[in-house]
């Protein structure tokens, strides 16, 4: 993979508080990375140090391969009673950047109707929106935004999540994003990062853990001790016993099979279902650990 940006071994105590502890991870080129941690478990930390908002902290943050950093952290905030087109144009100013690239920015947010509306009438989706094209005014090739759905009605959470995925794929940005909207995370991300107390604890692939030949499957059945002795005297995996669901971890192309196995034995299947974990499942597993 052609690497955007890696980390290696970074860590920041504050006074004798570890807030983050030996974190390496590398972000690709146009790739959309999840990071995900339950309040003070240091993603902010993270963003912050990624854009330079803090310098505090030992280990190696290689960006040789990063033109710019576009960042939206916390709540973006904007002068309420000047337009979206004038908020942008203003902050266009301090960047260098020219109208046109705030034009571009407004149409491909789909803001140029709400371009001459004063800010104050937008919608906190709108607002968001907004957000990240000032964090796009200087055409960067890494994207971090922190927490960019917070406080967003379901329409405004679909609105912010097919924008981050149109510009990732038009643009061939890099986003880092943290929200604890974990099913919102996962339509919208190619990876995600699990981290819990400073510590980064899983990587998540969601297309290459989509793709493993094996996969787990539920078998669902009245007597599920028979199901569970048959499937392991010929040789299958079975996972674990629940109630009466049976998990067995088979090729996709051999559930037949078990199921014609258990109905050679007279045994009543009600259910066969691939069993398919959710980040949500993941995440919640991780910290109960």
């Amino acid at each position: 993979m052609n690497y955007a940006l890696k980390v290696n071994n970074v860590s920041k105590r504050a006074n004798d508080f570890q807030i983050l502890n030996q974190v390496s991870f590398e972000l690709g080129r146009g790739e959309i990375v999840g990071l995900i941690g339950p309040n003070g478990a240091g993603k902010t930390s993270i963003m912050k140090i990624l854009v330079g908002l803090t310098r505090n902290y030992t280990g190696e943050v290689d960006l040789s391969g990063v033109r710019d950093i576009g960042c939206m952290i916390e709540t973006p905030n904007f002068y309420p009673y000047n337009t979206g087109y004038q908020n942008l144009m203003y902050f266009a100013g301090l960047n260098g950047v020219g109208k046109k690239k705030v034009e571009e920015l407004l149409e491909l947010l789909c803001l140029t109707d709400a371009a001459d509306k004063n800010v104050k009438a937008y919608s906190l989706g709108m607002r968001q929106r907004l957000g990240i094209a000032q964090a796009l005014l200087k055409d960067p090739d890494v994207l971090v935004l922190d927490e960019p759905t917070n406080g967003l009605d379901p329409e405004g959470i679909y609105e912010v999540r097919e924008y981050i995925r149109k510009i990732a794929d038009e643009k061939n940005i890099t986003v880092l994003i943290s929200s604890h909207l974990l099913d919102e995370l996962e339509k919208m991300c190619d990876r995600a990062i699990i981290i819990k107390k400073g510590e980064i604890i899983r990587f998540m692939d969601f297309h290459n853990d989509r793709k493993k030949e094996q996969a787990e499957f539920v078998i669902e059945s009245l007597d599920p001790e028979t199901v569970q002795k048959i499937l392991q005297e010929n040789g299958y995996h079975v996972v674990s016993r629940n109630g009466q669901e049976v998990r067995v971890r088979i090729d996709a192309d051999e559930k037949n099979d078990a199921a014609k196995l258990l109905a050679s034995h007279n045994v009543v299947v009600t259910g066969l279902y691939e069993a398919c974990e959710t980040l949500e499942d993941t995440f919640l597993e991780l910290m109960k650990a």
